[in-house]
């Protein structure tokens, strides 16, 4: 029989066991930049920034959809922290309007030293009920949006020789399913993307790296449908879907100085259906 091992209760740490050191991974001082700021996902990342100590600056697609609390719930939630920068809302793939963002925070909290990029929408669509139009707008709202950002803000990283960037992709980069080709090739686009401009900035002291995720509650996709999201939670190793906290520890890591040497990379958090025959 085996021997039950007992658990020692949780006991959180007090002043007694503080030996006054920096908290690994902190991010204070440094400036962010979320784009794409709507949403649990973005939320997440925001919020788990300013945990981190980063001041956080949020922007908005431009057509949210009403309804959505969209950035202003997520800078309240920094601002609860002590970290919020801007909020602003911008055409993503728009360069002028990206560079007003840019520019209304660094007027409010200093220079951008990391970027996310945070917009994650899915198409799913079989591929003969498809348009051009449809692809089209598929890789702007991913693909575009991100380019445009990321040539914006990787600007002015370069001249500063520091900056961390962080582009979020589905694993359906190059993990086929029904009916998310479309959304897949988005995906694809900015995982390649993110690889090459690593290399390129690397040496100016710019990194550029990819979060893969899985599936992860609340954020578009195949497991909007029940019947689906079922079969998911069966056949992930760890028989649940992410939640978007989940990946908040991976981008506090991908966004310190502890990263240094992660460049074109991808951090995968997916509950390791990845791995699973």
């Amino acid at each position: 029989m085996a021997r039950e091992i007992p658990v020692p209760p949780f006991r959180p740490i007090d002043d007694e066991y503080d030996l006054g050191t920096p908290t690994p991974f902190s991010l204070k001082g440094r400036h962010a930049l979320v784009t794409g700021a709507t949403g649990p996902l973005a939320e997440a990342i925001a919020v788990g920034l300013a945990e981190a100590d980063a001041t956080v600056s949020l922007v908005a697609a431009a057509n949210v959809p009403a309804g959505d609390p969209g950035s202003a719930a997520i800078l309240e939630a920094c601002r609860a922290l002590g970290r919020a920068g801007a909020s602003t809302s911008a055409d993503l793939t728009d360069p002028t309007a990206m560079e007003q963002s840019l520019r209304a925070a660094e007027a409010t909290a200093g220079p951008v030293h990391i970027l996310v990029n945070a917009s994650h929408a899915a198409n799913i669509k079989p591929v003969l009920e498809s348009s051009v139009e449809e692809w089209r707008k598929e890789l702007e709202r991913n693909a575009t949006s991100t380019f445009v950002a990321t040539q914006v803000v990787g600007r002015t990283m370069v001249e500063q020789g520091y900056g961390r960037i962080i582009n979020l992709v589905s694993i359906l980069h190059d993990r086929a399913v029904p009916n998310a080709a479309i959304f897949a090739a988005s995906q694809g686009a900015v995982y390649g993307f993110t690889k090459s401009i690593g290399v390129e900035w690397g040496r100016s002291g710019v990194t550029a790296n990819v979060l893969t995720l899985g599936f992860i509650d609340g954020v578009p996709g195949i497991h909007a449908d029940p019947e689906i999201r079922g079969i998911l939670e069966r056949y992930i190793p760890l028989r649940r879907l992410g939640a978007p906290a989940d990946i908040q520890g991976a981008v506090v890591y991908m966004a310190s100085d502890y990263a240094d040497f992660l460049v074109s990379e991808s951090v995968t958090v997916d509950g390791a259906i990845q791995v699973h025959a």
